[in-house]
Protein backbone atom coordinates (compact mmCIF):
# COMPACT_ATOMS: atom_id res chain seq x y z
CA UNK A 1 0.00 0.00 0.00
CA UNK A 2 1.46 3.44 -1.31
CA UNK A 3 0.77 6.39 0.65
CA UNK A 4 0.12 9.72 -1.64
CA UNK A 5 2.48 12.61 -0.49
CA UNK A 6 0.59 15.22 1.59
CA UNK A 7 0.35 18.87 0.24
CA UNK A 8 1.26 20.95 2.30
CA UNK A 9 -0.58 24.24 1.73
CA UNK A 10 1.39 27.38 2.76
CA UNK A 11 -0.27 30.11 4.06
CA UNK A 12 0.89 33.36 3.49
CA UNK A 13 0.22 36.13 6.47
CA UNK A 14 -1.47 39.24 5.35
CA UNK A 15 0.25 42.35 6.77
CA UNK A 16 -1.86 43.98 9.14
CA UNK A 17 -3.51 47.19 7.79
CA UNK A 18 -2.04 50.66 9.14
CA UNK A 19 -4.72 52.36 11.29
CA UNK A 20 -5.84 56.00 10.56
CA UNK A 21 -3.00 57.62 12.70
CA UNK A 22 0.15 55.44 11.71
CA UNK A 23 -0.90 56.30 7.71
CA UNK A 24 -1.56 59.88 9.15
CA UNK A 25 1.84 59.72 10.83
CA UNK A 26 3.56 57.90 7.22
CA UNK A 27 2.07 60.94 5.44
CA UNK A 28 3.47 63.37 7.39
CA UNK A 29 6.60 61.80 7.70
CA UNK A 30 7.26 61.54 3.68
CA UNK A 31 5.88 65.35 3.51
CA UNK A 32 8.33 66.53 5.85
CA UNK A 33 11.57 64.41 4.39
CA UNK A 34 10.08 65.92 0.43
CA UNK A 35 9.70 69.63 2.22
CA UNK A 36 13.25 68.85 3.44
CA UNK A 37 14.60 68.59 -0.08
CA UNK A 38 12.69 71.17 -1.64
CA UNK A 39 13.98 73.73 0.73
CA UNK A 40 17.60 72.74 0.29
CA UNK A 41 17.15 72.69 -3.42
CA UNK A 42 15.11 75.41 -4.50
CA UNK A 43 14.57 77.17 -0.93
CA UNK A 44 11.18 78.23 1.00
CA UNK A 45 9.86 80.78 -1.20
CA UNK A 46 10.08 78.63 -4.09
CA UNK A 47 8.52 75.57 -2.39
CA UNK A 48 4.60 74.95 -2.97
CA UNK A 49 2.45 72.56 -1.20
CA UNK A 50 1.06 71.12 -4.41
CA UNK A 51 5.36 70.33 -4.93
CA UNK A 52 5.31 68.62 -1.80
CA UNK A 53 2.68 66.56 -1.99
CA UNK A 54 3.41 65.27 -5.33
CA UNK A 55 7.34 64.66 -4.02
CA UNK A 56 6.31 62.68 -1.10
CA UNK A 57 3.93 60.41 -3.35
CA UNK A 58 0.84 61.95 -2.85
CA UNK A 59 -2.37 64.20 -4.46
CA UNK A 60 -0.96 67.46 -4.89
CA UNK A 61 -4.07 68.87 -2.52
CA UNK A 62 -2.95 66.60 0.18
CA UNK A 63 -1.04 68.68 1.85
CA UNK A 64 -2.88 71.91 1.35
CA UNK A 65 -5.92 69.43 3.04
CA UNK A 66 -3.76 68.67 6.13
CA UNK A 67 -1.85 71.68 6.69
CA UNK A 68 -3.68 74.80 5.21
CA UNK A 69 -0.96 76.42 4.65
CA UNK A 70 2.94 76.66 3.79
CA UNK A 71 4.16 78.13 6.81
CA UNK A 72 1.83 75.89 9.02
CA UNK A 73 3.81 72.57 7.48
CA UNK A 74 6.92 74.49 8.03
CA UNK A 75 5.87 75.08 11.91
CA UNK A 76 5.13 71.39 12.34
CA UNK A 77 8.62 70.48 10.30
CA UNK A 78 10.07 72.67 12.96
CA UNK A 79 8.50 70.90 15.79
CA UNK A 80 9.53 67.70 14.32
CA UNK A 81 12.88 68.77 14.24
CA UNK A 82 12.94 70.00 17.88
CA UNK A 83 11.53 66.72 19.18
CA UNK A 84 14.33 64.81 17.22
CA UNK A 85 17.24 67.00 18.40
CA UNK A 86 15.85 67.01 22.10
CA UNK A 87 16.28 63.13 21.87
CA UNK A 88 19.93 63.54 20.71
CA UNK A 89 20.94 66.24 22.85
CA UNK A 90 19.36 63.81 26.01
CA UNK A 91 21.34 60.97 24.57
CA UNK A 92 24.97 62.63 24.29
CA UNK A 93 24.20 65.01 27.43
CA UNK A 94 22.20 63.25 29.68
CA UNK A 95 22.69 64.26 33.60
CA UNK A 96 26.05 66.00 32.65
CA UNK A 97 26.60 69.36 33.61
CA UNK A 98 29.64 71.73 33.46
CA UNK A 99 31.98 71.38 31.22
CA UNK A 100 31.31 67.76 30.31
CA UNK A 101 27.56 68.99 29.26
CA UNK A 102 28.77 71.56 27.10
CA UNK A 103 31.24 68.74 25.29
CA UNK A 104 28.31 66.28 25.05
CA UNK A 105 26.18 69.47 23.40
CA UNK A 106 29.12 69.86 20.60
CA UNK A 107 29.06 66.26 19.97
CA UNK A 108 25.62 66.25 19.47
CA UNK A 109 25.55 69.20 17.04
CA UNK A 110 28.64 67.55 15.08
CA UNK A 111 26.48 64.41 15.07
CA UNK A 112 23.26 66.07 13.49
CA UNK A 113 25.49 67.87 10.88
CA UNK A 114 27.43 65.15 9.79
CA UNK A 115 24.67 62.70 9.93
CA UNK A 116 21.61 64.08 9.48
CA UNK A 117 23.03 66.71 6.87
CA UNK A 118 19.59 67.25 5.05
CA UNK A 119 17.39 67.61 7.39
CA UNK A 120 20.33 70.24 9.42
CA UNK A 121 20.73 72.39 5.54
CA UNK A 122 16.69 72.59 5.61
CA UNK A 123 15.56 73.98 9.04
CA UNK A 124 18.78 76.35 9.09
CA UNK A 125 17.89 77.33 5.73
CA UNK A 126 14.10 77.52 6.81
CA UNK A 127 15.20 79.69 10.22
CA UNK A 128 17.42 82.02 8.49
CA UNK A 129 14.85 82.81 5.60
CA UNK A 130 11.96 83.03 8.68
CA UNK A 131 13.62 86.54 10.20
CA UNK A 132 11.64 88.56 7.14
CA UNK A 133 9.00 85.84 5.81
CA UNK A 134 7.62 83.29 8.39
CA UNK A 135 6.53 85.00 11.95
CA UNK A 136 5.08 82.48 13.12
CA UNK A 137 8.00 79.91 12.48
CA UNK A 138 10.57 82.73 13.60
CA UNK A 139 8.85 82.95 16.99
CA UNK A 140 9.33 79.46 17.29
CA UNK A 141 12.74 79.90 16.52
CA UNK A 142 12.79 83.05 19.43
CA UNK A 143 11.64 80.36 21.76
CA UNK A 144 14.27 77.80 20.57
CA UNK A 145 17.12 80.38 21.01
CA UNK A 146 15.58 81.34 24.60
CA UNK A 147 15.86 77.34 25.47
CA UNK A 148 19.13 76.42 24.03
CA UNK A 149 20.91 79.61 25.97
CA UNK A 150 19.11 78.43 28.87
CA UNK A 151 20.05 75.24 28.68
CA UNK A 152 23.58 76.31 28.77
CA UNK A 153 23.78 78.61 31.38
CA UNK A 154 22.55 75.85 33.65
CA UNK A 155 25.17 73.68 32.93
CA UNK A 156 27.83 76.30 33.39
CA UNK A 157 26.18 77.50 36.74
CA UNK A 158 26.37 73.72 37.52
CA UNK A 159 29.97 73.42 37.09
CA UNK A 160 31.12 76.77 38.41
CA UNK A 161 28.92 75.40 41.94
CA UNK A 162 31.20 72.25 41.29
CA UNK A 163 34.22 73.83 40.94
CA UNK A 164 35.37 72.90 37.66
CA UNK A 165 34.21 76.31 35.93
CA UNK A 166 35.98 79.10 36.41
CA UNK A 167 33.58 81.53 39.03
CA UNK A 168 34.57 84.82 37.13
CA UNK A 169 32.92 83.14 33.82
CA UNK A 170 29.41 84.52 33.28
CA UNK A 171 26.64 81.68 32.73
CA UNK A 172 24.37 84.15 30.68
CA UNK A 173 26.87 85.96 28.02
CA UNK A 174 28.42 82.59 27.48
CA UNK A 175 25.50 81.01 26.37
CA UNK A 176 24.42 83.47 23.82
CA UNK A 177 28.52 83.30 22.53
CA UNK A 178 27.84 79.50 22.45
CA UNK A 179 24.84 79.75 20.49
CA UNK A 180 26.16 82.46 18.19
CA UNK A 181 29.21 80.11 17.84
CA UNK A 182 26.84 77.11 16.32
CA UNK A 183 24.39 79.21 14.46
CA UNK A 184 27.23 80.98 12.74
CA UNK A 185 29.52 78.24 12.06
CA UNK A 186 26.35 76.16 10.30
CA UNK A 187 25.13 79.85 8.42
CA UNK A 188 29.16 79.19 6.83
CA UNK A 189 28.58 75.86 6.46
CA UNK A 190 25.33 76.45 4.22
CA UNK A 191 26.75 78.89 1.97
CA UNK A 192 30.49 76.97 1.15
CA UNK A 193 30.26 73.30 2.39
CA UNK A 194 33.14 72.57 0.49
CA UNK A 195 35.12 75.41 2.74
CA UNK A 196 34.17 73.94 6.07
CA UNK A 197 35.85 71.09 7.93
CA UNK A 198 32.84 70.49 10.36
CA UNK A 199 35.17 68.12 12.31
CA UNK A 200 37.95 70.15 12.87
CA UNK A 201 35.94 73.19 13.58
CA UNK A 202 34.35 71.88 16.38
CA UNK A 203 37.62 69.65 17.89
CA UNK A 204 39.29 73.40 17.49
CA UNK A 205 36.36 75.66 19.43
CA UNK A 206 36.22 72.59 22.08
CA UNK A 207 39.92 72.67 23.25
CA UNK A 208 39.98 76.45 23.34
CA UNK A 209 36.90 76.88 25.06
CA UNK A 210 37.01 74.19 27.74
CA UNK A 211 40.69 75.88 28.24
CA UNK A 212 38.57 79.00 29.20
CA UNK A 213 36.36 77.93 30.93
CA UNK A 214 37.97 75.39 33.26
CA UNK A 215 38.62 76.60 36.92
Amino acid sequence: MSLAPLKVQTLTAEKPRLTQVERTALSDARMFEAAMHLIVTCGTHNTTLKDIGERAGYSRGLASNRFGSKETLFNHLVRDFNEKWASELRRFVGNKTGLSAIEGALDAVEFFLLNRTMQMQAMYILWFESISSYPVVRHRLAANHIAYRRDTARWLAQGIEAGDVRPSVDPGSFAVEFSAFIFGLVYQWLASPSGINLHTVLQHYRQNTIERLRS
